[in-house]
């Protein structure tokens, strides 16, 4: 949690020295960065950070009911009605003989119109 909060308040430097911060997190983050027997690397994050106005404040729980009340709002009540779609229909006949084969496929669209068409294979069956 230190870590992103440093990088984030490298890459937003500008801000970060113009506005004051509050950090919202339910992790003991101000204790951790304040105590003097921390690792080397949290003490110079902890160095880093003190020039910023960041104050670090608990993260409320979202009651259940206002999450609930929050869904039951942003759910849409009217669903528009897809019309259903009429499929394609794909018939396959295949034959072979002595000098080669082939297939016959009539592919008859949802209006009804049929498109047939013949493919000669260029391989011994």
């Amino acid at each position: 949690m230190a870590l992103a909060l440093v990088i984030t308040a490298r890459n937003l430097r500008p801000y970060f020295l113009s506005y004051p911060v509050g950090v919202r997190t339910n992790t003991p983050l101000k204790q951790v960065l304040d105590r003097p027997e921390t690792s080397g690397r949290l003490i110079k994050w902890a160095i880093e950070l003190s020039e910023y106005d960041i104050s670090y404040l608990p993260r409320t729980t979202i009651k259940a009911q206002a999450l609930a009340d929050f869904v039951s709002e942003m759910t849409g009540t009217t669903q528009e009605e897809v019309p259903k779609a009429r499929p394609w229909l794909l018939h396959v006949d295949g034959s072979s003989t002595a000098q080669g084969s082939g297939a016959g496929i009539v592919l008859t669209t949802p209006q009804g119109d049929d498109m047939e068409f013949a493919v000669k294979f260029e391989f011994k069956a």
